[in-house]
């Protein structure tokens, strides 16, 4: 029997960190991802995983953060009373602002959905914060937009201080999409400064891989599958866009090639999605699904007509009597078939999400069967 592969699960959607109706700006989450481009769900969202930085000289020790303000120093220039509203939202993005604990939410967390936000913590005592700030503005202003930098008096703003754990300053913090997706610490030299500025814009082709994956979720899959070329055209090793164009294959028939590009990035959950929709189609390859249903009926101790069946009904997305088949089969003989229930098991966790409740509890059911 020759079936469609079901499409590969979409992944849940970014949560943005609410906002603290008091005015206070909300503790940034860390997101604990590995390094590597920019990533978009199968559902179009960014999940960004931002390069780490490469080996540099160490940079100049952070100097602790005081608690309490030191006397104020004589300034020449003269500062405007008034609150500045910074440009961008309508117009030229300001490519430096200041912020304070009352505009962080705004200028950092609502502004990060726009453009990557960079902010550096400094206070005007602080030695390697003259030596860091120029090199954080200069680069700034190259990126023509790229880029906010907004920056942030810890002695005038503990709020913000408070939230983002500054201990040692200068600090520098990159927000993309409301959440810290990278920091440093310390005045380091000016090529990591660019490596880490570099790291959170976009390439051409995490653009056009973007542009796959919200086609892919209109359900537009021939224009979805266009971006997704066209990314690799741009880079031949775009993880997001080869897994993208992986599933729309399979799913057009093209399994061949599919596979490949799936291979490729083995452990990226889309590839592990596309892989275990090709092995539920090859297990009933020669089956007819009423045969197949016949046979499991008649033979509840084969645990391979009941690991067919869990395939069948996996393919029908009747995820949860699919799980209860393949358990069964286990339960039976774990060995059969070099043991692919089990191994089909574990790649429809992958293709439901390893986080699922459903998950959580199968995997629980899994192991005190084989333990």
């Amino acid at each position: 029997m020759t079936q469609r592969p079901p499409d590969p699960i979409p992944f849940p959607r970014d949560r943005v960190q609410p906002r603290d109706p008091r005015g206070a700006p909300p503790p940034p989450q860390q997101q604990q991802q590995p390094s590597g481009p920019i990533i978009y769900s199968a559902s179009g969202q960014p999940m960004r995983r931002v390069q780490q930085q490469p080996a540099a000289p160490p940079p100049q020790q952070p100097v602790p953060l005081r608690r309490t303000p030191p006397p104020a120093q004589p300034d020449e220039s003269t500062e405007s009373s008034e609150p500045q509203e910074p440009d961008g939202l309508h117009g030229h993005v300001a490519a430096v602002i200041d912020a304070t604990d009352a505009t962080f939410t705004r200028d950092v967390i609502e502004r990060s959905h726009e453009l990557p936000v960079v902010v550096d913590c400094w206070a005007p005592w602080c030695g390697p914060c003259r030596v860091l700030g120029p090199i954080l503005e200069k680069l700034a202003y190259e990126r023509d937009g790229q880029v906010q930098l907004v920056k942030v008096n810890t002695d005038e703003n503990p709020q913000v201080a408070q939230a983002l754990q500054v201990e040692g300053i200068p600090a520098v913090f990159a927000f993309v999409g409301g959440q810290l997706v990278n920091k440093f610490v310390g005045a380091v030299p000016e090529e990591q400064v660019r490596s880490f500025y570099d790291s959170l814009i976009p390439s051409e082709a995490d653009i056009k891989a973007a542009e796959g994956y919200r086609m892919m979720q209109e359900n537009q899959i021939p224009i979805a599958r266009l971006h997704f070329e066209a990314a690799l055209e741009e880079d031949p090793n775009h993880e997001p866009a080869g897994v993208g164009l992986a599933a729309i294959l399979v799913r057009m028939g093209e399994n061949e090639r599919g596979a490949e590009l799936a291979r490729r990035w083995p452990n990226h959950p889309m590839s592990k999605s596309v892989l275990t929709s090709m092995e539920l189609t090859a297990a009933l390859d020669g089956y007819e699904a009423d045969e197949i249903r016949h046979t499991a009926a008649a033979n509840p101790d084969d645990p391979m007509a009941r690991y067919r069946h869990g395939c069948l009904l996996a393919v029908e997305s009747q995820w949860m009597q699919a799980l209860d088949e393949m358990l069964e089969s286990v339960r039976i003989d774990k060995s059969a078939g070099d043991e692919a229930a089990r191994k089909t098991l574990l790649g429809i966790f992958s293709m439901l999400g390893d986080d699922q409740p459903v998950v959580v509890e199968y995997r629980k059911r899994l192991g005190r069967l084989l333990f």
